[in-house]
């Protein structure tokens, strides 16, 4: 319609003939094959060159040009380009110099690959045992229990107890065992057997009706393919006890085995030992009823080599653990959930890969699932899902200046939200909605079911990672069928690490221009850029969970920026931190402040954190100074 009566030519590549799905007869889309076609021959690969593949070009029903590149051009490919734009160099004889001048202009393509990497199964599997038979026992005590001086007393304590197992396997690895968690849920009458105090019992029955988890062992072996064992076991058991409506737990650990890792992982979870126990008893409480969830994501954000380097990961798991402890001071005694996010997202993909009826392993040859994933947050932006058509619908949540409003838009550099849906309409599939997280905005939703429904794509599932009631029913209203990783029926409030932490995450800022090329502004919600959405939350718990994350972001950065001098032999400024992250964002501090493109980010967080223990200081001495008069 645009081009009314003028010849129109579709300009392709042999290999896309050879290819793509749309060519193929049963394909049922005559529009493309009926157009008029010029055919660039790409040559070394037969069955994709239209000289030697002729079956292929009998598909096309209008005119076809047959184009031949010459052979001083046939060297040039977009993977030479690539690497050239990595270490610096001129493309000019490779691209048009205009598209040169932009692509280093706004820093695109920088460690790149030029395929998305495609996410297999992980080796984690979570296995609940309600009756451990002698078997399995016997291979707790070889596995998780070699060396330890009460193994025997433990198994026997286990067998006799009633108790049931959560398991943590290794299917790597011949399903070798990693970890193991007791767990038992009581009825309010039966409290006072194993907590043996009057007002311990009166306490937790004033804080739930229903169900109480006891949790009386967590043991670990010596994976070094699994990190944190403790943490994934805490997890999975709280995110599991939901489907029993437990609203309280209490930690009291059988034969008193508890391990400093155990403990640690146990107060990070924001368990609380009541004042009234003596100190050389291990029991710790927490209120389950509106937790606060952090997911851990770092690791997801960072590419390649740094998202698999040791110092790196290092870091980032003491930075998580730091987290954690600030978090469980903002509503003490109150549950902290930690989700990891490459558990969370290997699990989607299982989830997808099960919907759409193919196995989570790529095969040979390749065989596509009749339904196509489509994620439409943060979470798989930057992958695919095994067998299965994915395609982003690249969104973004954008603030206005002062913060009090926001919308979700189009990415910045990508096309309209309205088109990108036509986009998905034309795959002709069925779509799975992706998501990470469902909790109390839903906005990202709210703004694409309207599009999506307005142009027929047929939604057959919504999939999230975490999905809370009020999501449920949000998701209710527009008419969606969700299903989700984890349900929390209540949440406080949840966040992912990422977004905690500037230049690696955030929430985008509206601007009248860019501060950086390739670096968008952003909004990190804590202090000093702005008052933390945390109501109730203790002053001095806010100060010091804000002072935890610019800590964590620069010790973070501080180790990709040595990391990558001792790589790439130059420094990673702010000008190229999109190299080492995938999404870096620079924090809004305003149109008048600009940020130096040969400075390290990890300067800035220096200067940030100074300013953030500023207003401590001033607020301490403004205090003194009232008493004082």
């Amino acid at each position: 319609e645009l081009f009314g009566d003028r010849e129109l030519y579709l300009v392709v590549g042999s290999d896309v003939v050879a290819h793509a799905s749309f060519y193929r007869p049963t394909s049922g889309n005559e529009v493309t094959r009926s157009m008029n076609h010029v055919v660039f021959r790409r040559v070394g690969d037969k069955n994709a060159d239209s000289k030697y593949n002729r079956e292929m070009m009998s598909g096309i029903k209008g005119k076809v040009v047959e184009l031949e590149l010459p052979e001083s051009l046939e060297h040039i490919s977009s993977t030479r380009i690539r690497e050239n734009i990595d270490m610096n160099r001129d493309i000019s004889n490779l691209i048009d110099p205009v598209a040169q001048e932009y692509i280093y202009s706004r820093g695109l393509y920088l460690r790149e690959p030029e395929y998305k990497p495609i996410i297999q199964a992980r080796a984690i599997t979570f296995e609940e045992v309600p009756q451990p038979g002698t078997k399995l026992l016997q291979e707790i005590g070889e596995t998780l229990l070699s060396g330890e001086e009460k193994k025997d007393e433990i198994i026997r304590s286990i067998r006799e107890s009633g108790d049931r197992l959560l398991l943590l396997s290794n299917s790597m690895d011949s399903n070798y065992l990693a970890g193991a968690a007791r767990i038992r849920y009581l009825e309010p009458k039966d409290l006072f057997s194993v907590l043996k105090d009057v007002h311990l019992c009166d306490m937790v029955r004033r804080n739930t009706a229903g169900e109480v988890l006891m949790i009386s062992g967590l043991y670990s072996g010596k994976d070094p393919m699994i990190q944190d064992v403790e943490q994934l076991l805490l997890t999975e058991v709280v995110m599991r006890s939901y489907q029993h409506r437990v609203h309280y737990a209490f930690f009291l650990p059988a034969n008193d085995y508890c391990p400093n890792r155990v403990i640690s992982a146990v107060v990070r979870q924001g368990f609380l030992k009541p004042r009234e126990v003596p100190q050389e008893v291990p029991l710790y409480m927490v209120d389950m009823h509106a937790p606060l969830i952090l997911l851990s994501d770092i690791e997801t954000t960072l590419k390649e080599p740094f998202s698999s380097n040791k110092r790196v990961l290092k870091v980032i798991r003491k930075a998580q653990q730091d987290l954690q402890y600030s978090m469980t001071k903002l509503y003490p005694g109150n549950l902290v959930i930690s989700v990891s996010a490459t558990v969370l997202y290997h699990r989607m993909v299982d989830k997808i890969t099960k919907a759409n009826n193919v196995p989570p392993e790529v095969v040979e040859p390749r065989q596509l699932g009749e339904k196509m994933c489509v994620p439409f947050g943060k979470i798989l932006r930057s992958a695919v899902v095994p067998n299965t058509v994915t395609k982003t619908l690249h969104t973004e949540k954008i603030y206005d200046a002062d913060l009090t409003y926001c919308a979700v838009e189009a990415y910045p550099n990508y096309t309209p939200l309205p088109t990108q849906v036509m986009a998905i309409k034309s795959y002709r599939r069925p779509v799975i909605l992706v998501d990470d997280a469902m909790n109390r905005s839903g906005i990202r939703i709210s703004t694409l079911a309207p599009l999506l429904r307005k142009e027929g794509v047929n939604i057959e599932k919504f999939l999230v990672g975490i999905l809370t009631g009020y999501g449920t029913d949000l998701l209710a209203g527009l008419g969606l069928v969700a299903d989700s990783v984890y349900y929390v029926p209540n949440c406080r409030n949840w966040c992912s690490e990422s977004s905690l932490y500037p230049f690696i995450g955030g929430d985008m800022v509206r601007r009248s221009a860019e501060r950086l090329p390739g670096l968008n502004l952003a909004i990190n919600l804590i202090r000093p850029y702005t008052e933390p959405p945390l109501p109730g939350a203790d002053n001095d718990a806010l100060f010091e969970y804000s002072a935890c994350c610019i800590r964590n972001a620069r010790d973070v950065l501080l180790v990709l920026e040595q990391e990558y001098r001792k790589i790439f032999s130059r420094n990673l400024t702010l000008s190229r931190l999109s190299e080492a992250v995938h999404l870096p964002m620079v924090p809004d501090k305003g149109d008048c402040v600009d940020y130096d493109p040969n400075l390290s980010a990890s300067v800035y967080l220096e200067n940030d954190l100074q300013m953030l223990y500023r207003t401590r200081v001033n607020t301490a001495a403004t205090k003194n100074r009232y008493t004082g008069l």
